[in-house]
């Protein structure tokens, strides 16, 4: 199923894995962070280092591993991703005495050799584009989907996950309620991506399921749909080749998240408020201090937004 890790938090053979994983779930991990974890480490020690224990793992074991996804075609960040888990596993059981014959982090001293890439803006990621992609996006419920994106800067999933009860139409607020860090956010939105819910609420399946967005399937709609509809889009219109695989030459559901942000700086909206509305995990301390209020950051909001024109 293509959403397994939302529910499914694997075994490993080694206990202490299954500790670190356990202590993690305790205080306060996504179940997407704790599959993020306990994946890379059940490949890492079931598959490629079968004879391997936690205790036995050094560096050369480590640098092996990084020969692995190299052969795979695993680009930069994803090999910082997997060599994190690990270094957080280490990190963890050399902080518990009955872990005594952990004594290092090996994947901590590797992942201090490779820097993390910063990929440059997509060329495509603009307003005018998001505006012709979403016109040319015929299903009203994947045309609603890229609207919230487009019109929020939410994540793919985070829009997926809404259900009937978070939304606050007449108000022009919606609740994202699985943001990074386990965070809540009541966004605004405006008339336009209002009017748009409310088309697709006429002719959304009648199913019980209180999720939004439903598949045909009567189930939670999956990422792939909408990835394929905003591919398909991107590509009848013109803003993306069929088959680019190049970063900065895809146009992704992600992709209006750069778009989002970048109008809103553009627009001149303060700091503090876009990354209250993007759900930015990094803005969680600032927020302790700069409480952002939710009618004046529907009032800010309401004056950088602009019109998709459907």
């Amino acid at each position: 199923m293509a959403d397994d890790w939302y529910e499914t938090v694997y075994e490993n053979n080694h206990e202490v894995v299954n500790e670190f994983i356990k202590q993690k779930q305790t205080t306060g991990r996504s179940p997407r962070t704790l599959n993020s974890y306990s994946r890379v480490l059940k490949r890492y020690y079931h598959e490629h280092f079968s004879d391997l224990t936690p205790e036995e793992t050094e560096v050369r074991h480590i640098e092996e591993y990084l020969c692995i996804l190299d052969d795979r075609g695993v680009s930069q960040n994803p090999k910082r991703r997997y060599l994190e888990s690990l270094s957080a596993l280490f990190s963890y059981a050399m902080k518990r005495p009955r872990f005594e014959n952990i004594t290092g982090n090996p994947a901590g001293v590797v992942l201090e050799e490779i820097p993390k890439q910063i990929r440059q803006r997509p060329d495509c990621a603009t307003w005018k584009n998001a505006k012709k992609l979403v016109k040319a996006i015929p299903n009203p419920r994947n045309k609603a989907v890229a609207v919230l994106l487009a019109k929020t800067g939410c994540r793919l999933e985070e829009a997926l996950e809404i259900e009937m009860g978070d939304l606050m139409l007449d108000d022009g607020l919606v609740r994202l309620r699985e943001r990074k860090g386990r965070k809540q956010t009541v966004v605004p939105i405006d008339r336009e991506t209002v009017q748009t819910i409310k088309r697709f609420k006429l002719i959304r399946r009648d199913t019980d399921l209180e999720s939004l967005f439903v598949s045909i399937r009567d189930d939670r709609l999956t990422k792939t749909v909408i990835q394929r509809a905003v591919r398909e889009a991107a590509v009848s219109e013109g803003v993306m080749e069929e088959g680019e695989d190049r970063f900065h030459k895809k146009f992704t559901p992600h992709t209006f998240r750069t778009v989002f942000t970048t109008l809103m700086r553009n627009q001149g909206m303060k700091q503090h408020v876009l990354q209250y509305i993007r759900g930015d995990v990094e803005s969680e301390t600032m927020d302790i201090y700069t409480r952002v209020d939710r009618n004046k950051a529907r009032e800010e909001y309401l004056d950088c937004i602009k019109p998709l024109g459907l």
